[in-house]
């Protein structure tokens, strides 16, 4: 019963996420990882703890904890396409596109036809190089001539 109660928690979050309530979201997942911790279990639940790392940096929370949270999943369930997405959304949340990429890409190795992914990755890569190249895509002269070509392509 208590696992039971465990997947409501998680599937009550999902449809928070998918209603953009992430604050509420993360709750519910915190609910389903402590229910496991309360009961021991032994293996417990990786998508648990991946979704409420990434429910917390959707509520505004510490984008940090959230991508340890999500990497500390991923490694124990490192096959799972679904962890992929969640570290990559969370590493886009904390502006590490580089990051993002690299994880969805690892993601898509798993499985090829994850269309979150693909589409993911596929709106990555869509970035144009920086206007000045030799400065970095966060200089603020960068910045605003990316800003300013992309006004003038729309």
């Amino acid at each position: 019963m208590p696992l039971q109660d465990a997947e409501q928690f998680f599937r009550r979050g999902v449809a928070c996420l998918a209603d953009d309530r992430a604050a509420e979201a993360a709750r519910h997942f915190l609910s389903s990882i402590q229910l496991e911790r309360e009961h021991g279990v032994r293996r417990p639940e990786m998508r648990y703890l991946s979704y409420f790392g990434l429910s917390l940096a959707l509520a505004g929370g510490s984008v940090e904890e959230a991508v340890r949270t999500c990497r500390t999943a991923l490694a124990q369930q490192p096959r799972n396409p679904d962890l992929h997405l969640n570290l990559a959304r969370v590493h886009l949340l904390a502006g590490d596109a580089v990051s993002a990429l690299k994880t969805g890409t690892e993601g898509l190795v798993v499985d090829p036809e994850h269309r979150e992914l693909r589409s993911l990755v596929e709106a990555v890569e869509r970035r144009r190089r920086p206007a000045l190249r030799f400065l970095t895509r966060n200089h603020p002269v960068n910045r605003v001539l990316g800003r300013l070509r992309a006004s003038l392509q729309a």
